[in-house]
């Protein structure tokens, strides 16, 4: 069971519950989230989800690079946990440039509401995909795409995009050649305030050389 602090809706703290209680009954609580980007080659991995990880049936959406919930008495920082867990990196937080706050409520499931205080931010990694372990049982692959393309999907430009997948097996990592479509991207993140988008265009502004004040 693991606890994580709860807040009311002005980010103000009021206690702690275990995380299943809290989407059930729809709490505030705060969560880690970072968009990784290889600044050299403009390339962004996507995470892709172990089945089973949710209590509601959840396709095998691309999502968001890395994200995870703070335990209770976390600060800021130490959600560089999930970097760690998921992708299996030794990433200090001095390494990411924070990109701004987002709150959200959306029901998910009768008994998933997730009322969310979301500290976003982006990862710079320097690597090609081969060099991500990611060796967290809850990442079943990661889909990389060229950032220009993921604007262009996220944008809907266009419907599929050329990408490069790693697939974990019983075997170990396998790496292929494919398309990514729209409908893989997670719907709430296209619609609604559009986090893909905005995401994507903030990591293009860094890789064109801004370095602060990259809020989306």
């Amino acid at each position: 069971m693991t606890l994580i602090d709860i807040f009311n809706d002005r980010y103000e703290h009021v206690g702690t519950e275990n995380k299943k209680e809290a989407h059930r009954q729809g709490l505030w609580h705060r969560t880690f989230s970072a968009l990784a980007l290889n600044p050299t080659t403009r390339r962004v991995p996507l995470q892709k989800k172990a089945p089973g990880r949710y209590s509601f049936d959840r396709p095998d959406y691309a999502d968001i690079t890395v994200g995870g919930h703070y335990h209770a008495n976390e600060t800021i920082p130490d959600g560089i946990r999930e970097v760690h867990e998921e992708l299996g990196l030794p990433v200090p937080y001095t390494d990411l440039h924070p990109i701004g706050l987002r709150q959200t409520a959306i029901t998910l499931a009768p008994d998933y509401i997730e009322r969310e205080f979301q500290h976003w931010h982006l990862l710079p990694l320097d690597i090609d995909l081969d060099a991500i372990p990611f060796s967290d049982a809850e990442v079943s692959g990661l889909v990389e795409l060229d950032l220009d393309d993921a604007i262009a999907l996220a944008d809907r430009d266009v419907e599929s995009v050329p990408s490069r997948f790693a697939t974990r097996s019983d075997h170990g990592l396998t790496y292929t050649e494919g398309t990514l479509s729209r409908t893989e991207l997670v719907p709430n993140y296209l619609g609604l305030d559009q986090l893909y988008l905005r995401l994507f265009v903030t990591a293009r502004r860094y890789c064109t050389g801004e370095r602060t004040h990259l809020f989306w």
